[in-house]
Order: C-alpha cells, then structure tokens, then sequence
C-alpha cells in the first residue's frame, strides 16, 4: 500500500533530478515540464503529499509530440485515476484508485484498458510513508519514511545536506528519488481536463513484510524505467515482467503528525523515536515482590480419614 509520499524539490529542481542519457549522446537532458491542467491546481512541494493532491509524473513524449522535444515528459497529475466512464464531477466518483495491485491489473475493468492504451508513467517522490501493520499488538500504528539509500553525508530528512547541483555532463548530483510504476488516464468534461494517477503495488518482499505486507512498485535499474517508459516498442505484458520488489531501501521512524494529511512541514519526515507501547504483563518488581505467609488462621486441618469398623 502506499497513502502518502514526500517530494520537497520544486518544478526546475524535480527536472534535473530526472535527467536522462539520450542514446548515442555523453549529455544529460532534462525532461520537459508540460502545461498545467487539473482544474488550475499546481504541483506544490510538500513533505506530506495525500491523494488528490497535484505532483510531477514522468511519462512517454509519445503522446505529446506537439508539446514536447524530449522523449521524457513530466506532467503535473492528480494522484487517484478517475474512471473514464465517470459522469459529473471529478471527486464524486467514489472509488479508492490510489493504488492498483499488480496481481489484478490485467483483469480489472478499470486499469486493464489504461494499461493496454499505453497509460504507463513514474511517479516521482522523494519518499514515501507506511504505518506498520504487522504488530498487532501496537495501539498506535507507527509512521515510518521510506526512501532510496542516500551517497556520502546526505540525510533525506536534511535538506541542508542534499548538495543539489546539475550539469550535463554528470547530472543530477542531489538527493536520490524513488520512482514509482503507476498508470494514469486523462479524464475530462465541459469544463475542465485532469491528468490522474494510481500508484502500483505489490507484496512486499523480505526489505518490508516487517513493516507492511504490500509495497509500491518502485523502478530502481535504467532498464525497468527505460522498458516502462517505452510505450511504442514494449508490450504492456513485456513491461509488467519487469516489475520486482525493491531491495534496497532505507528507511526511519517519523512522528504521528504526519497522520493528518493537512499537516505540510518539514516536520513530516524527521526521523524520532519509535512508539512504544505500555506492556500489559508484569513489570520485574512484581515478579520478584516477596509472598505472604499465610496466616494460622487460615490453615485448614485435613478431614479425618474414616475408620473401617
């Protein structure tokens, strides 16, 4: 599952962290931020991002070729596919399309037509939340932030040591991304056109069944994000094979504010200490108080044993 995500880097920042090496050239090419839809709603950075809010997803040019020079795009959406066949407004569809699960992709009336029309795209992050779900006994589901492992000295929870520097010739040299596979529709009506996405999920593996049984599908090698990216010459079954649980991630406790998704601060993502439940059983003080003697009183003689006459 994936509820909540972080992404701090603003529009010019976010272009060159997902710089690209075009084929047969030594540069790297920053991909071209497309125009606003979504009902005049903007991309703003946050460190608590929830569904329905607007952040930057990296798609194919393909479809955009009157819009865009570079075979990458990012384009501002809507996080929560609305369904094609939706009539009225667009947040009155009442359908939970913030995730999809891989396993059902193919069958689902929903997704199977997006996935097969190529409605491939990334979703980019800096991170993402999880509150743990495996320990039943936990009153207070601990948040946690989890993220690509960082290079050198830089901590994701402080932005002061990110270093976030580009040229062309290296690239990107800031904070690490995740990328997350997602499928996104363009819905509109009279009036208004908005771009949407649904986050694609899996069974986590041994990095986070801890922690939850289901993870994001997150891109983490230049083939799976080339082969997914790649909507003209890679099959929708080809690109879905290339879809494997993560293995490297980092990960820290963070605090429960990040719980109310109306909470945006830097303070989302700080790492603290975990939760910790009080323990029902008895405390060592307990276990080690001495006993009471009975008293006289409370002694009971035993029956007298009957006589056989």
């Amino acid at each position: 599952m994936c509820g909540r995500t972080g992404l701090s880097l603003n529009k010019d920042q976010v272009q060159c962290a997902c710089s690209f090496k075009v084929k047969g050239k030594d540069t790297y090419l920053k991909p071209d931020w497309l125009p606003e839809h979504n009902n005049g709603k903007e991309y703003l950075p946050s460190y608590n991002i929830a569904p329905t809010d607007i952040t930057p997803v990296l798609v194919s040019s393909s479809k955009y070729k009157n819009a865009a020079k570079t075979d990458r795009v990012l384009k501002p959406m809507m996080w929560g596919i609305i369904p094609p066949w939706h009539k009225g407004d667009y947040r009155s569809h009442n359908l939970s399309t913030n995730n999809c699960r891989l396993e059902n992709l193919k069958s689902s009336k929903l997704y199977n037509p997006i996935l097969r029309d190529g409605g491939r795209c990334i979703i980019v992050v800096e991170g993402f939340y999880e509150w743990q779900t495996t320990n039943k006994s936990q009153k207070v589901k601990q948040p946690y932030y989890i993220y690509a492992p960082q290079d050198g000295e830089v901590k994701v929870d402080e932005p002061s040591t990110w270093n976030n520097e580009f040229d062309e010739l290296t690239g990107w040299k800031g904070v690490r991304l995740l990328l997350m596979a997602g499928l996104y529709n363009i819905w509109q009506n009279e009036e208004v056109i908005i771009y949407s996405y649904s986050v694609i999920t899996m069974d986590s593996n041994t990095t986070l069944d801890w922690l939850h049984h289901r993870m994001p599908a997150i891109l983490d090698t230049q083939e799976q994000i080339e082969a997914w990216l790649d909507v003209d010459h890679v099959p929708p079954d080809m690109a879905l094979s290339y879809l494997k649980p993560v293995k490297l991630l980092s990960w820290h406790p963070v605090a429960t504010l990040v719980n109310n998704s109306r909470n945006k601060s830097t303070e989302c993502n700080k790492r603290v200490k975990e939760i910790k439940n009080k323990d029902s059983q008895k405390t060592l003080s307990a276990w080690f108080s001495p006993v009471q003697k009975r008293k006289s009183s409370d002694k009971t003689d035993p029956l007298p044993k009957k006589v056989k006459k």
